[in-house]
């Protein structure tokens, strides 16, 4: 599979994550819904380890490899507690589509901060991705009438717009610690597979410390909800792990941005599922958007 593949997939199963989450939206706390996503991952990104160990050996990690990771984790932790409260005040699509402009948002702090340069065709892919996000915001309910709707920001769209940003930062963090991994063990090779798998599981158990010491100590009434939610905050953890390991492999094989820019294949089936399952009408206002996504995709691509 090449990082493209890789990409789309990721974008899949964040969107089901994402899905998912929002049918809590509402009846559980956000941090509560966060903290299912990470616990309920550990039995999948658990096993996976043990088996790749049992396989290729125990790799040797590193204070900095750990390191990454623990700031990964609280970025993340972040960015899904802004993305689940946008739920409680914007629609399903509209709180995903606008979290896309992270591809911008990552473009930008890659060429300030972490010398990826991507190419000319890259750059027009990402403008006009990001451009067609914005038209996306024409799809919302309420703001300012015709086209000025697509510049209007609501509480709904900064706690997007704040998920964006948390996930910039995370996944530069963690592309730093797939690479501290490799450093480390050259004899795992090239495909970094084994960096991604052993990026996700160290991030989640810090997740899961962090998030459980959090509740336990302030809200631990909330903890009652597990057994009444558990079986859906399982397929959370399930969708986390798949999109968690598609994401953190394809930001080791491509420059971020890339990776991120076709994994915004997320907010075009966020649309078709806001439609079918919470028949959210309103979405066909972000036809020409989601068409110029399309098309930044592709020029990416062709890039």
């Amino acid at each position: 599979m090449t990082w493209v593949e890789i990409s789309i997939a990721a974008g899949v199963f964040l969107t089901l994550r994402n899905a998912l989450a929002r049918t809590l939206s509402g009846r559980v706390s956000p941090v509560l819904i966060s903290w299912a996503r990470f616990a309920f991952n550990l039995p999948f990104s658990g096993p996976a380890v043990l088996m790749l160990m049992a396989a290729s050996g125990v790799p040797q990690l590193s204070f900095a490899f750990y390191g990454y990771c623990f700031l990964t984790g609280i970025t993340q932790i972040l960015a899904n507690i802004a993305l689940v409260s946008a739920f409680q005040h914007t629609n399903f699509a509209q709180a995903i589509v606008l979290h896309k402009l992270e591809v911008l948002f990552t473009a930008l702090c890659g060429l300030m901060f972490f010398a990826e340069y991507p190419s000319a065709f890259g750059w027009v892919g990402i403008t006009a991705s990001s451009l067609g996000v914005m038209l996306m915001n024409l799809g919302k309910e309420g703001g300012p009438a015709g086209w000025r709707r697509a510049l209007h920001f609501d509480l709904g769209t900064l706690l997007a717009g704040a998920c964006a940003i948390f996930l910039v930062f995370a996944s530069f963090l963690l592309k730093e610690a797939t690479t501290e991994f490799a450093a480390l063990n050259p004899h795992f090779g090239t495909s970094r597979f084994e960096a991604a798998v052993h990026a996700v599981f160290h991030t989640t158990w810090m997740e899961v410390v962090m998030l459980t010491a959090y509740l336990w100590w302030l809200k631990r009434e909330e903890l009652q909800d597990i057994t009444t939610h558990w079986r859906r905050m399982a397929l959370i953890g399930a969708t986390s792990f798949g999109g968690s390991i598609c994401a953190f492999w394809s930001y080791s094989l491509t420059l971020v941005v890339y990776a991120k820019a076709v994994a915004q294949i997320e907010a075009v089936v966020a649309i078709g599922l806001a439609l079918v399952l919470w028949r959210e009408k309103e979405v066909w206002r972000q036809f020409p958007g989601t068409v110029l996504v399309i098309i930044g995709i592709g020029i990416i691509l062709l890039g």
